[in-house]
């Protein structure tokens, strides 16, 4: 498998850090062993990652190339921005 393939086959889970994005992420690591969990409330610098893969709504999760949003309540737009 080479690096293309395992991007598109590792899920990702793209959230804001808040308390139910940390819910969500508990829950889906329990039940995804390989889930990959990208808080980008802690780690701004990502939302570029995130926007590669075509998420706009957050907490969104990345599956096999298909973006599944779940329970969108913010934007990537709003990464980094004040108060957020």
């Amino acid at each position: 498998m080479n690096l293309q393939d395992k991007l598109n086959t590792t899920p990702i889970l793209f959230h804001d850090g808040c308390r139910v994005c940390l819910d969500i992420a508990e829950t889906l690591a329990g039940t995804m062993p390989v889930l990959e969990i990208v808080d980008l409330g802690r780690h701004p610098e990502l939302a570029a990652r995130a926007a590669a893969h075509g998420v706009a709504a957050l907490p969104c999760l990345v599956i096999g190339g298909k973006v599944l949003p779940i329970s969108p309540h913010s934007t990537l737009a709003d990464i980094g921005a004040p108060g957020h």
